[in-house]
């Protein structure tokens, strides 16, 4: 749990003619992870990239029909586990598009005219029971929108000439006009205009057909698309077992597609590399063999095999409490191959500085119920992110009991009123972040000595003497603070010094070997140290903000109850509880948010930066959805 599981690189030489079928077999393990053959072979002769194609066109062509009828259907693949050959394939997908093929061009046509008319009703509609047209020689229509009140005055006003008037549509207080006069009495009818105060319309569209009966085309056209959608899903469901083993065969085909890419080949044999968990080396030894007798298989540890630590792939291994927490590690960077897991000690930390910051037994149930509820809910990712925030909460109703909160009303605390107790409070957190650079400089030293790094465990800046300046000054301070002078304080000097000079001297040898000078040893080592000192002092004091944080949140709420038993003491009674109310909601979200940054700020920054050393990827094995069983059968 503290280091990433050990993994081989596996090597294997088949028969060129066996190589897909010993490829797809470790595939339908689920822990192949391929890696390039071509850095394992590199120096050997006549060696290269494997060109030979293991599928033809027409699988292409199979990928493209039912895409296109998971597309029309909306099917999701089953768990199912069998594959289809190429025959049963092209089968099942003609027998579908032959009954599909009616139904969607019928679909499509109605879908057509469904857009048609809705673009239609988008608009601005007028319904007019007559047909009103510029084609004809001695007649002009206009349309115009005029306050409703002016419509007599307007049938007043064109009393005087031939006319035809037919009101529209109204709204608020204007109604929409159709004019239709002679064209000799256009300058007439634009002076009844200005005089009535006619206002233009652009965006009406005039309709023969009445609003109400375009809706009611529309749901019919709806009814109608609903159906054909019914038998649609209908002619799915009685093929869905043939598509899923379609689905499985083109996983096969993508998969194999990916996986070979990696793949390195003389003209007779063809070299398989890649990752597998140490204690599969016995099953894929077996599959190799069993596929191809003639085959030859190397396991190599990681460590071994030449290849770089940060670029052999990591695979955590934890179980499923400390799963969520890979979250917060992955944001920060997946954890070079090697190098000791910190999910364990995040999980603590965080968790402890969370609850620490924002105890309050009401709101941690709060984030619990949410929790569970998106754990419920929800898949994956966000999964992983319910069963973290049920932890949060989980932490905020313990420390809600220490420090005796529940929706900020105070109780007998079982620890300590973070209000009353500030000193008690500020030592805890002292002594919380001692204990985080401590644990970081011994991972640290850990990890470089598993590299065989020893003269950096030595001066590293996270390394043997850095931590040895930094527990003699927390001696040296804690002397001080108490007035002592004993043996203990001055071994805490003797020490303190001992490691000053210690990384002092390395740097400055170092420089004399670099032939820089002995000034600029004696800069760089002045200034390395001060660093040092100043670093682990700044870095312990940051953890005071746990502390503060605790105060804020009791802070929130003393002012938020002041504010309530003003309400309630003032006209506006009714409002105290409706603010209390608000209070909490606010204090849940905003400060909720603020100490969640806070937690992964103090882990990151004064936890990671001391030890974390960063990889480039996870172990993320090709994982084929077919049994290993007569896969072979389906690579054609």
């Amino acid at each position: 749990m503290l280091q990433s599981e050990k993994l081989v690189l596996m090597n294997a030489v088949v028969r060129k003619n066996r190589a897909i079928a010993v490829l797809a077999k470790l595939l339908s393990t689920g822990f192949f992870h391929p890696f390039d053959a071509g850095t394992v072979s590199a120096g050997i002769e006549q060696i290269k990239q494997w060109q030979q194609e293991y599928e033809s066109a027409r699988w292409d062509d199979i990928t493209l029909r039912f895409k296109k009828i998971v597309d029309e259907t909306g099917f999701s693949p089953s768990k199912n586990r069998e594959a289809a050959t190429y025959i049963e394939a092209e089968s099942t997908l003609g027998e579908i598009e032959e009954g599909l093929e009616s139904l969607i061009e019928k679909r499509n046509q109605m879908h057509q005219q469904l857009a048609e008319i809705e673009t239609i009703l988008s608009k601005r509609i007028v319904y007019l029971p007559v047909p009103i047209e510029e084609r004809y020689t001695f007649i002009h229509t206009e349309h115009g929108e005029i306050e409703t009140e002016k419509i007599s005055l307007l049938e007043k006003l064109l009393g005087s000439i031939p006319h035809l008037l037919i009101p529209a549509e109204s709204r608020n207080k204007t109604i929409i006009v159709f004019v239709v006069i002679l064209k000799r009495d256009i300058g007439v009818f634009e002076k009844i205009k200005k005089e009535i105060g006619w206002m233009p319309v652009t965006d009406v569209l005039i309709s023969s057909t009445p609003v109400e009966e375009l809706k009611r085309k529309t749901e019919e056209l709806k009814s109608e698309i609903g159906k054909i959608n019914e038998e649609i899903h209908k002619i799915a469901a009685r093929h869905i077992y043939s598509l899923g083993k379609i689905a499985v065969s083109l996983d096969i085909h993508q998969k194999l597609n990916q996986a070979r890419k990696d793949i390195c080949a003389t003209e007779t044999v063809t070299l398989l590399s890649g990752w597998i968990p140490e204690q599969k080396k016995q099953t894929a030894s077996e599959i190799i063999r069993k596929t191809d007798p003639a085959s030859y298989t190397e396991f190599v540890p990681a460590e071994l095999s030449g290849v770089p630590a940060e670029e052999i792939p990591v695979k955590m291994n934890h179980n499923r409490f400390l799963k969520p927490f890979e979250l917060i590690v992955g944001t920060y960077g997946v954890p070079r191959y090697g190098t000791i897991d910190p999910t364990l000690f995040i999980a603590i930390s965080f968790l402890l500085m969370f609850g620490a910051m924002f105890g309050d037994t009401g709101h941690g149930a709060i984030f619990l119920f949410a929790g569970i509820i998106m754990m419920w809910r929800m898949k994956d990712v966000l999964k992983e992110v319910g069963m973290l925030l049920s932890y949060v909460g989980l932490s905020s109703i313990i420390f809600g009991f220490l420090y005796g909160s529940i929706f900020g009303i105070e109780f007998h605390p079982l620890w300590i009123n973070p209000m009353k107790d500030i000193s008690v409070l500020f030592r805890a957190c002292i002594a919380f972040g001692i204990f985080i650079l401590t644990t970081g400089i011994f991972i640290n030293i850990v990890n470089l000595a598993s590299n065989k790094n020893l003269k950096s465990v030595f001066f590293d800046k996270a390394g043997l003497f850095s931590g040895l300046i930094y527990w003699a000054g927390i001696g040296l301070a804690s002397g001080f603070l108490a007035r002592s002078n004993g043996i203990i304080v001055k071994f805490a000097a003797a020490l303190f010094g001992i490691s000053i000079f210690a990384i002092f001297s390395n740097l400055l040898i170092d420089a004399i070997r670099k032939r820089e000078g002995i000034l600029v040893g004696f800069i760089e080592g002045s200034l390395h140290i001060f660093e040092i000192v100043m670093g682990y002092l700044a870095n312990t004091v940051s953890f005071i903000r746990i502390s503060a944080f605790a105060l804020n949140h009791f802070g929130f709420f003393i002012t938020i109850f002041a504010i309530s038993d003003m309400l309630k003491r003032s006209s506006m009674s009714g409002l105290s509880l409706p603010f209390l109310i608000f209070g909490n909601i606010f204090v849940i979200c905003l400060e909720g948010l603020v100490v969640m940054i806070q937690s992964l700020r103090l882990n990151y920054y004064e936890f990671f930066s001391r030890f974390f050393v960063a990889g480039r990827s996870l172990y993320n094995p090709l994982v084929l959805k077919a049994s290993s069983e007569n896969i072979e059968q389906y690579l054609s």
